[in-house]
């Protein structure tokens, strides 16, 4: 009887002992509910605060822009405390339209509605389209006029408004002059470096001058005179015969921004014209907050060492693809075909705040993270996004763990905050939703991206993932 007695003790220790573990591992257990792995969410940690706190990694390396949000205190230019609409959806929806009908054009489907030199950007969090994108400042002409542009994935050319202007928006910076540069030269009409401009509704020429014209799904447009002037990255990253659009009539809502930096894969992007100097590799890490600051890399220099990488699909039009057929939740692969995945394809994008999903594979992703809230008492929904809850009762809370599956086998696990998106305490969303239709492409959005270094090497045919990439 002694003997069995100790037996049960004994036993019941190693069931206490496993289930510490287990806790200790991030998995969470509420009564029958399925054990998750989860991340810890201290409450005050959602709001951004009144003083910018500057990434680390701004300032190690050579080629490197300083990536800031447009609505926080690390934006200089934001004096008047200008802030992010809350319809987060509804003014995404332009953004997603303009991605998918880029992508529509390569499809049969059509949308329903040696250690390289190095350039780092600081990257702030901004407003492009009126969505949630990030700006970096940089300088043109000489005298250089540092302005605010969008980083911009789905974007091809680099253009800022300039001076004389036709119909120009309000921005928060001083207008480029092109009159007042040393450096600023037209391109004629003639010239063989015409042809990579963007010509929308056949516009090529204003006299003998070459112009550019590029519009957005929803209305907006930029045209002006494609031009070549020095371009300053950082103090020590200076570009010479820069090709881009010096505008003199937008049309549409910018959000006060100067302009665009293209970061696609088409010729006239920076990414294309920076080549020769840093090989067309580029990354960022986009900053968790409007108080941070992230970065924008040009080259491989200092790139963090655990990368994970998965390879780049090209054929997505000239934005960056990649072969999704997964989602796991709480550290379990969600049972979903992949097959929906494939459908259609998946891209990666900057510009767009929320990640977009099949609508098979979004609701088998509802359930499962409508079980792993459970705890937490639903809140009601937004005007945009539906699955939301109120944590505001603890100084903390957990939301399960996120992961992308990839068809090479590379398993990526985003950030803690990476799913969510914060109203207020008492209403915090899933920052996933479901395309209008199962042909559309899968988009992964910037939320989910924020504070992993995403890393673009174009030439190795892959894109890569660093977890804690702005510090």
């Amino acid at each position: 009887m002694t003997t069995s007695n100790n037996s049960l003790v004994f036993v019941g220790f190693l069931l206490s002992l496993c289930l510490v573990c287990s806790l200790k591992e991030g998995y969470a257990f509420e009564g029958k509910q399925e054990s998750y792995l989860t991340h810890t969410i201290q409450l005050s940690s959602l709001f951004p605060s009144s003083v910018c706190n500057h990434s680390t990694k701004a300032n190690e390396r050579k080629s490197t822009l300083k990536v800031v949000d447009k609505y926080g205190p690390c934006f200089q230019p934001n004096q008047d405390k200008e802030k992010p609409s809350p319809d987060i959806l509804r003014i995404d929806q332009s953004r997603v339209d303009f991605i998918q009908s880029k992508l529509s054009k390569n499809t049969t489907h059509h949308r329903n509605m040696k250690e390289l030199d190095a350039a780092q950007i600081p990257v702030i969090d901004g407003s492009s389209f009126r969505t949630q994108n990030f700006l970096v400042k940089v300088g043109f002409g000489t005298p250089k006029v540092e302005v605010s542009l969008v980083i911009d994935t789905g974007s091809d050319i680099t253009w800022t408004q300039c001076k004389p202007c036709k119909n120009c928006y309000k921005q928060k910076e001083n207008k480029f002059d092109r009159r007042a540069s040393s450096t600023y030269a037209t391109i004629p009409c003639a010239d063989a470096l015409c042809d990579i401009a963007p010509h929308a509704d056949n516009v090529k020429c204003r006299k003998l001058d070459c112009v550019y014209k590029i519009k957005y799904e929803g209305g907006p447009s930029s045209e002006g005179y494609f031009a070549k002037e020095t371009v300053t990255l950082t103090s020590s990253e200076v570009l010479t015969d820069y090709k881009f659009g010096c505008g003199f009539d937008q049309q549409g809502n910018y959000s006060r921004q100067a302009g665009i930096m293209g970061l696609d894969r088409s010729q006239v992007s920076i990414v294309s014209q920076t080549a020769s100097k840093y090989s067309r590799i580029f990354s960022y890490c986009l900053p968790s907050s409007s108080s941070n600051t992230g970065h924008l890399t040009f080259g491989s220099h200092s790139l963090p060492q655990a990368i994970k990488y998965t390879k780049l699909i090209t054929t997505h039009s000239t934005l960056y693809g990649l072969g999704l057929i997964g989602l796991g939740l709480g550290g379990k692969k969600l049972s979903i075909p992949e097959s929906v995945f494939k459908q259609s394809g998946t891209v990666i994008d900057s510009g767009t705040p929320l990640t977009y999903l099949p609508p098979i594979a979004y609701t088998a992703l509802e359930t499962a993270f409508r079980d792993a809230m459970s705890k937490y008492p639903k809140a009601p929904a937004s005007s945009d996004l539906d699955v939301c809850y109120d944590v505001s009762k603890d100084p903390q809370f957990t939301v399960p763990q996120f992961d992308f599956y990839f068809e090479d086998g590379t398993q990526v696990t985003i950030p803690d905050k990476g799913s969510i998106h914060v109203y207020s305490t008492s209403q915090v969303c899933l920052a996933m939703v479901a395309n209008q239709d199962a042909k559309e492409y899968t988009i992964i959005g910037n939320v989910a991206q924020k504070t992993m270094e995403v890393v673009y090497d174009i030439p190795g045919n892959r894109i890569g993932f660093a977890l804690k990439g702005c510090n």
